[in-house]
């Protein structure tokens, strides 16, 4: 038997103790190993808007998380020797939520072997990992809940890891901080076998920053980051600039990073960040020079001549970061929000086209020229010098309307871009009729792109800028809701349903919600595919259904009428702790029918209330070391009652 297993339980039944503190409010859950064996010990974490907090998981395998807020909440648990579970779930107005029983699975574990460049096996690898769902979104952590074991071959094992994507990193002080293949763990494989990988030292990182002159610019604050999504490394924060206007990052393995920094002083009003893509060997050291200050002056014309008066907006190169950031040590916030939000600087030109915005640093830049219905972009190059940049604006115009493939109407939002290769773009949203009037466009070929949330991409090459206005026809995506009705065997609503949606892909976690006055409840991000939904209510049969992706709009389940089995337990102390089944006629497990009042093992003498089960003929069986005892019941249309004597 797997550890942190029930063996014991109080005398005090369970599921009357409980009940004191239903009236408390929060998420009440139940946790069963395999086989339905209700678990001793474990962790849940849980986050809603704030920081990630924890609860225990008690020796009956229940926990409380205790809430006052409405709304969503995310939510791992956390059993040694089981998979993790994470899911999603949204507390209803009433703050209170019973959630269905939760079966872990059996664990899933990495195993892959690290050697040195001599061919030495590094025996105590520090392993970093963070764990993502299918979508890439961060699954939560439990403090010390995973293990580190060392194979007789130098191999280690780290687990158990959750469902999902997990990206991993060796990090040890005198070897490169190196990136693992990133696995998918599904629950098909016990063991997954990461092979053999050879670590080098590791390249040093010299940044320097220097203003527009060449001096170095001290104390000031430079992050680095892995190029690749989901990634598991972390570098030191804060990290800030010497007298010298240098900052080091130490053993990088081989691939690209990208450094961000803050622009010197303020443009115009606004702070500007920039960023660089790194190259790195992996041995050796790399110097790479940053300018954070200096001016950039543009010179703004038409085929007519000079633009006066024209809205020039600029931002220096800095794309988003590709993984949600996570940083070790104390940090000040500002510069995080200035690496992730595009920042503009903006001025506005004088009668010969000029512009000059200070305090922007050189480098590759976007520089927008605002129109009354669009913006022209062009991708410059800023030099050091702050030196004039000339952008000649074409004339011309493209008249878009965007529609909806499937029924056409018109799409509001969109977003519409004619690109000339080796020139500029024009931009611009669709309004509420589905339009859009692109200015400055030019007369040579482009590509037009259309995006639009909740529609396929669409790109054309057009040997040139139609005349008239062009249709574009969008593909919906595949709906991420999931509508879903719980009504009775008469058709009346049932509304606190608890509705459970799990994607028929294991890398995602599963989500659920509670039913309204009317029965209905909308989940609004559910994976595309498949999925199974189950409903269940008090005093119902749960129900599940399987559900395409061409079906969500309407998901019905009907829930037929269910009964309890009170069973008094009268057995003496010293039969010991005993497990709890409920099986059909037939013999098979009803395990899946039993919801979270329903206890799977108790210390006797004591009472169980086994349900909601539907009219049918049953066995209760009390198994434990000692003794085997078995009990028939009929249910028909109530509740029953049974005695173990």
């Amino acid at each position: 038997m797997r550890p942190f297993v029930l063996l014991a339980l109080l005398a005090v039944p369970v599921w009357l103790t409980s009940q004191d503190a239903a009236d408390a409010p929060g998420i009440y859950g139940y946790v069963l190993a395999p086989g339905g064996i209700p678990v001793s010990a474990g962790t849940v974490v849980y986050s809603s808007l704030g920081a990630p907090a924890s609860t225990s998981i008690d020796r009956t395998g229940r926990f409380h998380i205790l809430g006052d807020r409405v709304g969503l909440y995310r939510v791992l648990v956390s059993v040694p020797g089981f998979a993790p579970y994470p899911f999603g779930v949204t507390v209803p107005a009433s703050r209170m939520l019973r959630l269905p029983p939760i079966h872990l699975e059996p664990a899933t574990y990495f195993r892959v072997r690290f050697i040195a460049p001599t061919g030495e096996p590094i025996t105590s690898p520090v392993i970093r990992y963070r764990s993502f769902d299918g979508g890439g979104a961060p699954i939560l952590e439990a403090p010390d809940a995973n293990s580190f074991e060392l194979d007789a071959d130098g191999a280690t094992r780290v687990g158990p890891l959750p469902h999902g994507i997990t990206a991993l990193a060796l990090d040890m002080p005198i070897f490169a901080q190196t990136r693992v293949p990133n696995i998918s763990v599904t629950g098909a494989d016990a063991i997954l076998d990461g092979g053999t990988i050879i670590v080098q030292p590791g390249s040093t990182l010299h940044v320097d920053l220097v203003d527009a002159s060449g001096r170095p610019v001290p104390d000031h604050l430079v992050l680095l980051e892995d190029l690749l999504p989901l990634s598991p490394l972390q570098f030191p924060w804060p990290v800030q600039t010497n007298a010298a206007g240098r900052v080091t990052f130490e053993r990088l393995a081989a691939g690209r990073y990208r450094v961000r920094t803050a622009a010197v002083g303020p443009c115009v009003t606004q702070q500007l960040s920039v960023a660089r893509t790194v190259p790195v060997s992996g041995t050796g050291i790399v110097n790479t020079r940053f300018v954070v200050a200096g001016k950039a002056t543009f010179r703004i014309s038409s085929p007519v001549g000079p633009l006066q008066g024209a809205v020039v907006s600029a931002r220096p190169d800095n794309p988003a970061s590709p993984s949600p950031v996570r940083l070790t040590g104390r940090g000040a916030p500002s510069l995080i929000a200035l690496s992730l939000n595009t920042t503009n600087c903006r001025g506005t030109t004088v009668a010969d086209g000029h512009v000059t915005l200070t305090s922007f640093p050189p480098g590759p830049s976007d520089i927008g020229v605002q129109f009354a219905n669009s913006l022209y972009v062009r991708r410059v190059d800023v030099p050091i010098d702050g030196g004039e940049v000339a952008v000649s604006v074409p004339d011309g115009f493209l008249p878009v309307r965007v529609i909806n493939a499937a029924t056409n109407r018109p799409v509001p939002r969109a977003f519409v871009t004619w690109t000339v290769e080796g020139g500029g773009r024009a931009e611009a949203t669709t309004t509420i009729s589905g339009e859009a009037l692109l200015e400055a466009v030019g007369s040579s070929p482009g590509i037009l792109t259309v995006t639009a949330p909740g529609f396929h991409a669409t790109e054309q090459r057009l040997p040139e800028p139609p005349g008239i206005l062009h249709d574009v026809a969008l593909v919906a995506l595949p709906d991420t809701r999931v509508a879903v009705r719980v009504v009775t065997a008469s058709g009346a609503p049932l509304p606190n349903a608890i509705v459970e949606v799990a994607s028929a892909n294991p890398l995602w976690a599963p989500q659920l919600a509670v039913t309204d006055a009317k029965g209905a409840v909308t989940l609004s991000d559910a994976p595309v595919g498949t999925l199974r939904v189950t409903a269940a209510a008090t005093g119902y049969v749960a129900s599940t259904v399987q559900v395409p992706q061409e079906n969500r709009a309407g998901v019905v389940l009907t829930l037929g009428a269910g009964y309890r089995a009170d069973v008094s337990v009268e057995l003496p102390a010293a039969s010991g702790s005993l497990l709890v089944r409920v099986l059909s006629d037939a013999g098979q497990m009803m395990d899946a029918r039993l919801d979270s009042a329903s206890d799977r093992a108790i210390e006797p003498p004591g009472r169980l209330s086994l349900g909601p089960l539907p009219p049918g003929d049953y066995v209760i069986e009390l198994r434990g070391a000692r003794e085997r005892r078995q009990e028939r019941i009929r249910i028909v249309d109530r509740d029953v009652v049974a005695t173990f004597r």
